[in-house]
């Protein structure tokens, strides 16, 4: 099975450690930020510029494989 994003628009972007930078939803962030919390990392979510927000970038999750 090939590995499937969210297709919702994104409204942030954020770092996970060794990662590379990311954009992410709304709900998908109030999730990561719940599992960050979990593990006690602050992980700081970005809201995108208003060019970024034009441009209709779309959510970077995996919600399937």
């Amino acid at each position: 099975m090939t590995e499937k994003t969210c297709d919702k628009l994104a409204i942030y972007r954020y770092t996970w450690p060794g990662k590379d930078e990311a954009v992410i939803c709304r709900e998908h962030a109030q999730q990561l930020a719940g599992v960050a919390n979990a593990i006690g990392l602050h992980l700081q979510f970005i809201q995108l510029s208003e060019k970024d927000l034009e441009i209709g970038l779309t959510c970077s999750q995996i919600v399937s494989r």
